[in-house]
């Protein structure tokens, strides 16, 4: 993704207005002022939203209440989207799922550790790479993608064999020292995933993630070898989608059962690295997780982030997850809609929670 930020919602209906006093109850967000959101900013959103023909959905939920709930286009509650990077996310989380589990050790085991009986011509260098780096962009192997007018994503997924493809790439920095954003090598993750715990991606999640939430992964897309691609290709609903940001918020519990070590919520949602502003409001980097802030709002908040305006929020200070999903496959103004629905968020949602 090539992206330039242009202040998308300005030129879409203008921002939210002021909170104020909330409005009383009812209109289309009933539940709204009763957990301290202002229903304008949510009107605002979804008009803005509702106005482009490839928005599927856009939800917020608040303290646990879900005050939006809003479909565009066909889609409903039980459509299931390919998300696109988001899956980084769920990968993060499917590691650490795994660690907890004893099934990895620690982030700091290595390629080497767990693929090189499935890849006999892996270099010394590769195998030395961590599990760590991977989750933080430092893996040192080389990629373009963001800020970039070439692209490897299309060379690598048609590959006859996609981890071979970015396993046989000379390093282009000593791993650990480099943030690139990188989805071929977040791929690797799935692969490790895979031979640490005996099946596939889909599976683990569906029996420790997905599961456990009341929830079912969609479909997700497999390489060659039958490998979950881990850095593309899930597909999530979007009350899951929203259940995922719940999840962090409580530190790693569902409805009173531990899913996830909140130790690992609290590490793989640090900030790690910079990423000299490689997205809008994405200046830093955890676990596959992005770190972002609001200049108005002063309000932090860590998110997922997928092609063409697939997103997970988390604000933690206001006890809120906020979930989109929009069409990308072949719509050419998918870097705009990724902008278009991160500003609809950040400039009409995020001034709304009071």
């Amino acid at each position: 993704m090539a992206l330039v930020f242009s202040g998308a919602l300005a030129s879409c209906g203008g921002g939210a207005e002021d909170v104020g006093t909330l409005p009383a109850g009812g209109g289309r967000y009933p539940q709204a002022a009763a957990q301290g959101v202002d229903p304008r900013g949510l009107e605002t959103a979804s008009a803005t939203l509702a106005a482009n023909p490839y928005t599927h959905l856009l939800l917020v939920e608040r303290n646990g209440v879900l005050v939006m709930e809003d479909y565009f286009n066909g889609a409903s509650a039980s459509s299931a989207f390919d998300v696109r990077s988001v899956t980084k996310t769920v990968m993060s989380i499917l590691v650490g799922i795994a660690i907890d589990r004893g099934l990895i050790r620690s982030v700091e085991e290595t390629i080497g550790d767990y693929l090189a009986p499935v890849v006999p011509s892996l270099t010394a260098e590769k195998a030395g790479i961590t599990i760590r780096q991977l989750l933080t962009m430092t893996s040192g192997i080389p990629w373009l993608e963001l800020g970039s007018e070439e692209q490897d994503y299309s060379a690598f997924v048609s590959s006859p064999d996609p981890l071979l493809w970015i396993l046989n790439r000379p390093l282009e920095y000593p791993p650990g020292e480099v943030w690139n954003y990188n989805t071929g090598a977040s791929h690797i993750l799935s692969a490790i995933l895979t031979e640490a715990t005996g099946t596939s991606a889909r599976e683990f999640g569906q029996a420790h993630l997905f599961g456990p939430l009341d929830a079912e992964v969609g479909p997700w897309l497999t390489d060659s070898r039958g490998y979950c691609f881990g850095g593309h290709g899930i597909s999530l609903r979007g009350r899951t989608m929203i259940k995922l940001g719940r999840l962090f918020l409580d530190g790693g519990t569902w409805q009173g059962r531990l899913v996830v070590s909140e130790s690992w919520v609290r590490e793989s949602t640090a900030w790690h690295r910079a990423t000299g502003d490689a997205l809008p409001w994405g200046s830093g980097y955890g676990y596959l997780w992005w770190k972002g802030r609001d200049g108005r709002t002063g309000l932090e908040f860590t998110f997922a982030v997928g092609y063409g305006g697939q997103f997970i929020l988390v604000v933690p200070e206001r006890n809120t997850t906020i979930a989109a999903a929009t069409a990308w496959s072949g719509v050419r103004e998918a870097d705009t809609n990724f902008l278009l629905v991160l500003s609809t968020i950040v400039e009409a949602i995020l001034p709304s929670l009071g």
